[in-house]
């Protein structure tokens, strides 16, 4: 039913290449989450949550941290290096989302750049809400390819990475009218950031290779643009409180 759009062979190939880090306090993901996302000493669980950067955040903010996640190191690697920073630890596991079997509601839910790498998007954010406690918040939040710049850019010099990607996912309204009808009230909802345009490791000709290097090169004219504008803004997301149980 979720049908997944790209293989867990793709991520792990991602993550042996990276590090673990804090995200840096001028990124737009971390300054919307922190500005919209209550303190809290509950438990925070982030589905997808390898390598950690995001959850980090969360343990800023005074969460507990939970984490699921298929890439190896997540059982231990991982929370080793959040509780090296202080962070309060839960439970870290090595899982399947749509096969696992959680049902103890968390005080926070998030995923980042997770939702929009299934067919059946729209299930994978029920299951997201169905593990929020009463008074409990869920954050999510997708990479913005909708929006004609960014679309538009990304199949012309990107489009392999696009295709692992659901636009349909990314539609801020949409979400807005599910969660409402799932018992949960609005604190902040749709597109954000200034500009940016980022690009996976793929193939190009020599066009598509002049034409990339010239829109790098115009990024740091173009961030002085408006931000938050869902033609060309990188980023969509949702913070919504359960305020009552579902209809």
């Amino acid at each position: 039913m979720e049908s997944v759009l790209v293989s867990q062979s793709y991520w792990d190939a991602q993550y042996q290449l990276g590090q673990f880090n804090i995200l840096p306090t001028e990124h737009p993901l971390r300054r919307w989450i922190e500005s919209h996302t209550p303190r809290g000493d509950g438990d925070c669980l982030e589905i997808g949550c390898y390598p950690g950067g995001f959850l980090a955040v969360f343990g800023e903010l005074g969460y507990r941290l939970n984490g699921l996640d298929l890439t190896p190191g997540v059982e231990k690697d991982l929370p080793e290096w959040l509780g090296m920073h202080g962070y309060r630890l839960g439970e870290f596991l090595q899982q399947d989302f749509l096969t696992s079997h959680r049902n103890s509601p968390y005080d926070l839910v998030c995923s980042f750049g997770f939702m929009e790498h299934f067919a059946d998007w729209e299930s994978i954010l029920h299951k997201h809400m169905d593990l929020v406690a009463l008074n409990g918040y869920l954050v999510i939040s997708v990479p913005n390819f909708r929006g004609f710049v960014q679309h538009l850019l990304h199949y012309l010099l990107d489009r392999k990475n696009l295709k692992i990607h659901n636009v349909k996912a990314m539609n801020p309204k949409i979400w807005e009218k599910i969660v409402i009808n799932r018992g949960f009230e609005i604190i902040k909802n749709g597109y954000f950031g200034e500009f940016h345009f980022w690009v996976d490791h793929q193939k190009r000709n020599p066009l598509q290779r002049l034409l990339l290097r010239g829109i790098m090169r115009l990024i740091p004219k173009l961030r002085k643009l408006p931000p938050n504008i869902p033609f060309y803004a990188p980023y969509c997301g949702l913070i919504a409180k359960r305020v009552k149980g579902d209809k």
